[in-house]
């Protein structure tokens, strides 16, 4: 009843983080965490789905196991890098060490480990590249989730990490071969990002240089920072970055001998959540096969509070996010569906939202696009009597509300929108429903909501419009995933 049509999600078991995520040798690939046969978590492996299109995947197995001493204990997250022709996935190797631990500053193993495929199917054997012994001494055990990338005359890696005094941290790791690795710096976040930065990922943008990571422990706001673990990313608009390497007297933007730039950027003034819903985390970006930077991110949240217990009925939990082209404005990036998305589109049916208030559906997955809109004070969209999408118009603030238990212990959700470069104007939403999973994108992806949701029916459904004049094109989807 609840499992995905166009949305990548297990096989069966528990799925969580991205990884590997890449185009190569004419095809798209997404590997993942992933528990076969164990929905609510167990023994981490890498899953592989594979695509010539990034909307119709088909799952191929599963691509590493935990099955050395560097990863006993789960194959966690990590990259790949293809830009020398060959696939090269580098991950962290999690070991837990019997005994009476801590697990943070004591007993726990995070080991860099890689492995190539030259065909995108068939893996080599395992390197061990890093080991704790290989990270500063200030550091606790948990530093993982390694990112690389070339960079002028040598290959660098970010890792996330937590100092031995629970700060937020990450390392800067410089090659010119891949498999020896020397720290080129230790950037120290500042102190309100947490105690930890995992899942961090490193790419340009137009002119904007972008870091992303997922920060724990970082303080709640009403409006900000609302989930229990956060995902985003800093950036400096080119003005803020022009002024940093005038006054420090550097010429290039490059991170080859530039640690100051990152202890800069790693500031939470320079920090934007990639999603203000329930469900978004570990997202990782990778590079399309015409040039376009995509994003797909983990559908769900570590440690929540709320629940997927209708899905762990059917045997699985959790799915990835459609994949989101990004685009950058006033420092500011936008993420929305991939253009391909539309290939998936059938039954069009165009409505005038002022006279025709309410759209039926009996369709488990489909899109709709709201435009061209003249809201009052407020103005609402709900889905049945479940979900909520509200604009107050004075303060400029959207918020998504689940009613009936219908989000399995979800409540509501708030984006402020009044510093965004829209200014707090609502133009446009677009909603994307699978299933059991709601993704909502506001002003074509400069604030997005994604989140679970679990309809009693899906047989007859309603879309209603509140204070608002605008137009609205609906689509069913096509299933996808295989």
């Amino acid at each position: 009843m609840y499992r995905h049509k166009y949305h990548i999600l297990p096989p069966e078991g528990w799925l969580n983080d991205p990884n590997g995520s890449c185009y190569f040798n004419g095809k798209y690939h997404v590997f993942f965490q992933y528990s076969p046969g164990q929905p609510e978590g167990g023994d981490k492996y890498w899953g592989h789905y594979e695509s010539v299109d990034m909307i119709n995947w088909k799952y191929v197995g599963i691509a590493i196991s935990p099955d050395m001493e560097y990863d006993c204990d789960g194959a966690y997250s990590g990259c790949a890098y293809v830009d020398d022709g060959v696939m090269e996935l580098f991950y962290t190797g999690n070991v837990k060490h019997p005994g009476n631990y801590d697990y943070i500053n004591e007993g726990r193993g995070h080991n860099v480990l890689a492995l190539k495929s030259i065909d995108g199917s068939h893996m080599s054997d395992k390197d061990v590249i890093l080991i704790n012994a290989d990270y500063p001494s200030d550091m606790s055990c948990h530093v993982r989730d390694p990112k690389v990338w070339r960079e002028g005359n040598g290959y660098f890696m970010l890792l996330g990490a937590r100092t031995r005094d629970s700060k937020p941290a990450l390392l800067l790791y410089k090659s010119q071969d891949k498999k020896n690795w020397k720290l080129e710096q230790t950037v120290y976040a500042d102190e309100k990002l947490g105690y930890m930065l995992e899942c961090p990922d490193y790419f340009t943008l137009e002119d904007n240089i972008v870091v992303a990571a997922c920060p724990q422990g970082m303080s709640h706001e009403d409006m900000r920072f609302q989930n229990i673990y956060e995902s985003g990313y800093f950036t400096m608009t080119e003005s803020e970055m022009n002024d940093f390497y005038s006054s420090n007297n550097i010429s290039e933007i490059s991170l080859s001998d530039r640690g100051e730039f990152l202890n800069e950027l790693l500031q939470v003034k320079y920090f934007t959540e990639w999603d203000m819903g329930f469900d978004f985390y570990a997202p990782q970006s990778f590079e399309a096969a015409d040039g376009r930077r995509i994003l797909i991110g983990w559908a769900g949240v570590p440690d929540a509070p709320y629940n997927n217990d209708a899905s762990v009925a059917e045997g699985w939990q959790h799915s990835m996010t459609v994949p989101g082209e990004l685009d950058v404005k006033d420092g500011h990036v936008y993420r929305y569906p991939i253009r391909e998305l539309a290939d998936l589109h059938i039954n069009e049916r165009r409505f005038e939202v002022e006279s025709d208030r309410v759209i039926h559906t009996t369709s488990e997955a489909y899109d709709i696009r709201i435009t061209e809109i003249g809201a009052s004070e407020s103005a609402t969209v709900y889905i049945n009597q479940d979900v909520s999408l509200t604009y107050n118009r004075d303060m400029k603030v959207c918020t998504l509300s689940f009613h009936n238990n219908t989000g399995a212990g979800r409540g509501s959700r708030k984006a402020d929108m009044s510093m965004l470069p829209g200014g707090g104007v609502l133009e446009n939403i677009r909603i994307l429903f699978d299933q059991s999973l709601l993704e909502i994108y506001i002003n074509d992806g400069e604030t997005v909501f994604t989140s679970r949701y679990y309809p009693k029916r899906h047989d007859d459904m309603t879309i209603r419009f509140e204070g608002m004049a605008a137009e609205a094109v609906y689509w069913d989807m096509k299933e996808a995933i295989s």
